[in-house]
């Protein structure tokens, strides 16, 4: 197999994303990654199999997906979750979703945050009844209320987050190197919070790699089933399958 070059790869004219399926001009190319691939598929009139299989050949990362380093956490709160989202390229919801789950708060204080001083009484409330009922005791919104409950560790029950323990440095040499489901059920904390926990420390996800080449056995079984199929059956990640499917010209199952 031909091997295209540095400069093929970053300005590709067209690409097939499998034997004798159609070719995508550059039109299609410059859209993948920088637009939802249903749109793309509505947009040009393709199969929505067909562009992602050209956006996974190409390692182009789906549109909306942030590989969350370090540097990009950091970003989170020091401005509003529009300006982030414009400037790692992905909407406002991403942002504001990923500084919820990390419990940032946002940048500068919201309209009604503003006009309202929070008392010693009203603190001391947060928690003990529902969001929305000290909403309108308090004359703001619920998700004013929220903010400000998380923002001072207070669960819906008015006791501390338990996942808010101080982790062991045993249990931050697990993250990476174990599933995030494993480190959960041992730390005894929700997935999402070690999944976030992992994150912020710019650690990637554990995931079993296939060392090149594949067994003959092995390639036979790429679109034979779903991605996520044969990658449990060959006991890794479902990138690594459809990477090396999308790179071998196989179709996708189904």
């Amino acid at each position: 197999m031909v091997r295209k070059s540095n400069v093929e790869r970053a300005h590709p004219t067209s690409v097939s994303v499998a034997r004798g399926a159609k070719i995508l001009p550059r039109s299609v190319v410059s859209k993948l990654g920088k637009t939802a691939d249903t749109e793309v598929a509505r947009l040009f009139s393709l199969d929505l199999a067909t562009v992602r299989q050209a956006r996974q050949r190409l390692e182009i990362p789906p549109f909306g997906r942030v590989d969350w380093t370090p540097d990009k956490i950091k970003l989170l709160g020091t401005m509003s979750d529009k300006k982030v989202a414009r400037k790692l390229g992905v909407v406002a919801t991403t942002i504001y979703s990923k500084r919820m789950r990390l419990g940032i708060p946002a940048f500068g204080p919201s309209f009604q945050e503003a006009r309202h001083v929070w008392s010693a009484r009203e603190i001391k409330r947060l928690g003990t009844i529902p969001d929305a009922r000290l909403a309108a005791m308090f004359g703001v919104r619920t998700d004013t209320v929220a903010a400000k409950r998380k923002s001072l560790g207070i669960a819906s029950t008015g006791k501390p987050y338990e996942i808010r323990k101080p982790w062991t440095d045993a249990e931050l040499n697990m993250l990476g190197r174990f599933p995030d489901t494993h480190v959960a059920q041992v730390t005894k904390r929700g997935r999402r919070h070690v999944r976030s926990k992992r994150e912020s420390l710019g650690i990637a996800p554990f995931q079993k790699h296939f060392m090149e080449p594949w067994t003959k056995k092995m390639i036979q079984r790429l679109g034979k089933a779903a991605d996520t199929d044969v990658a449990k059956e060959l006991g890794v990640g479902i990138k690594t399958v459809s990477l090396k499917r999308a790179r071998l010209g196989i179709a996708a199952f189904g």
